[in-house]
């Protein structure tokens, strides 16, 4: 009898061992918020040794201590811009594929609609004029700025365009990139290996104190 009872105890206490290691809600979907856009690909390899709250907390704490203490600030004001003009229905702008575009890279030089209709308040383009609010860029190119910006055509290929001057300098040229426009606030890149290079290129240039 004694023997089963310390049997059970031992198998609750390894439970509960179990339990405390887990992640929370807060960090379990930590990797894929707008907040770690700027993980680069070897730091989302770290994260999966990340077992308890503790490890994530101390984890995120490096993230931020790596990067210029800016970042913080202009997270909240892109995600609250990608929020604002991207969100359809129970999808969240900053969450979607071109809300993390401009989050990593900033404000555009122009926006186009493939298909020319009303996407963006208007037909055709939208210059870097009106999605810029001018906010300091302590990663080359900082800003929350894009306006008016609402889907009401059909599957149209959503193009985010940067000139040389607006580019980030990770990139360091002009470039464009194309979003198919799937339904239920969706998108796919058209070139999407093309895409996760200049993401990877600039979250490894976020890094200002590799020591951290």
């Amino acid at each position: 009898m004694k023997s089963k009872l310390f049997v059970m105890a031992a198998a609750l206490l390894a439970a509960r061992s179990l339990l405390s290691e887990g992640l929370s809600a807060r960090f379990k979907d930590w990797p894929k918020s707008p907040e770690a856009y700027y993980l680069t690909a070897e730091e989302r390899g770290q994260w999966k040794s990340v077992k308890s709250d503790a490890d994530a907390e101390a984890f995120v704490k490096a993230y931020y201590a790596r990067r210029a203490p800016e970042l913080p600030q202009t997270l909240q004001e892109r995600i609250g811009v990608a929020d604002k003009y991207f969100s359809e229905a129970k999808v969240k702008g900053s969450e979607t594929l071109r809300g993390k575009v401009i989050i990593l890279f900033g404000p555009p030089s122009r926006l186009e609609n493939s298909a020319g209709d009303a996407s963006m308040g208007r037909a055709g383009t939208v210059d870097r004029g009106e999605v810029t609010s001018g906010v300091a860029d302590p990663h080359s190119n900082i800003g929350p700025g894009v306006a008016g910006l609402s889907r009401s055509v059909q599957d149209p290929i959503f193009s985010i365009l940067y000139d040389e001057k607006a580019a980030p300098r990770a990139i360091g040229r002009a470039f464009r990139v194309d979003l198919k426009m799937k339904a239920g606030g969706k998108q796919e890149a058209v070139k999407p290996e093309e895409l996760e290079e200049k993401f990877e290129a600039v979250a490894k240039a976020s890094i200002v104190r590799k020591d951290s």
